[in-house]
């Protein structure tokens, strides 16, 4: 984030006060997150968690079992390869989800407006873009698409619990080469279990920016022995486990349409940092409709507002998903959400 300071600071101009925006921007939103930073810490305290919000957890994935959907083969093999070992890579064509060849085509203008916006001095120093509610209202069937019966299904049976929809981040990632934001390695801290479920939307090689995962046996240590949600540079990683080689971790290399399921919040991650191309992909965000952190939850760029219209206009059946929160108990509804986004890392 120092780094990315500076940058920014060194191409500031009189004609150009963006980056003094978002500095600000950013200062304040690190205040604004005080609460949900505060909620956290005591969430992660070793006893609290231990004797309270565990058993209380495992608790509602016993009641659910027997409620959870049945799977097919293919959706099965998903399912168990997220418990081996995180993540499943996989392909639009593969999965066959109807309305996939619309969410492509609604994501090329969004890909494109992000392009230009990501060459103007105003946007100088980012080296993230991300798509805002207005551009995704544009396009209702990309938000839509992370409603898809069989993505639900499957996202259920590995949480084990009913699902909550946290809707869905664009990103546009500028090939500058730079260790910043969802570039370091990390994991998230929004609930137990919670799956991602990226989109490619141009061909991905290893100088584009492909999705990272540490793999399980490397990954149960790091749980061992670093301070909890702790990130690391790709070169503090390679220190911490004194390993300058690849087989730690999984590169999702892909073409457009690559689909990614991933847990985020078990295992960590990264985007690689593009070098030749830049990088634009869909994450849809899931986790339980009664997460640990739900203050860590609202990454949509929909308001609240926006979200509740948008909930009201999809099929009965597809209705509850967007609005968890509203199920969720008085005290932590009513913590305000974190405010940090990766962008302003």
């Amino acid at each position: 984030m120092r780094a990315n300071t500076l940058f920014q600071l060194q191409h500031l101009r009189f004609n150009n006060l963006y980056p003094l925006y978002h500095l600000i921007n950013r200062f304040v939103n690190k205040i604004l997150s005080l609460p949900s930073d505060l909620a956290c810490l005591i969430n992660s305290n070793d006893w609290f968690e231990r004797w309270i919000l565990l058993p209380r957890y495992q608790q509602w994935r016993d009641r659910h079992q027997e409620h959870l959907p049945k799977l097919e083969a293919s959706e099965l093999a998903i399912v168990e390869q997220l418990e081996q070992e995180g993540i499943c890579i996989t392909s639009l064509e593969v999965l066959a989800i109807p309305d996939s060849q619309k969410l492509l085509d609604a994501a090329e203008p969004i890909t494109k407006e992000l392009a230009q916006l990501s060459r103007s001095h105003s946007h100088a120093g980012k080296h993230t873009l991300m798509a805002n509610a207005d551009l995704l209202l544009k396009h209702p069937e990309i938000l839509e698409w992370g409603l898809s019966k069989r993505i639900l299904k499957i996202v259920e049976c590995y949480l084990g619990l009913p699902v909550g929809y946290g809707g869905l981040s664009f990103y546009y990632s500028v090939a500058d080469g730079r260790d910043a934001g969802p570039r370091i390695w990390h994991r998230d801290k929004e609930d137990w279990r919670m799956i991602k479920v990226a989109v490619y939307l141009n061909d991905v090689d290893e100088s584009g920016g492909p999705y990272q995962c540490v793999t399980s046996v490397k990954n149960r240590w790091l749980l061992e022995t670093l301070p909890r949600y702790k990130g690391l540079t790709h070169s503090e990683m390679q220190q911490m486990l004194n390993n300058t080689s690849t087989n730690w971790f999984v590169s999702c290399v892909g073409k457009a349409g690559t689909v990614i399921f991933t847990d985020t919040s078990r295992y960590y991650h990264r985007g690689k940092p593009p070098i030749h191309t830049d990088r634009s992909a869909i994450f849809f965000h899931y986790f339980s409709y009664r997460p640990k952190n739900p203050f860590f939850c609202d990454r949509s760029p929909l308001s609240s507002r926006q979200i509740v219209e948008f909930d009201k206009q999809l099929p009965p059946e597809l209705q509850g998903y967007l609005t968890w929160r509203d199920k969720y108990p008085i005290i932590g509804r009513y913590i305000p959400k974190n405010y940090m986004r990766v962008d302003n890392w």
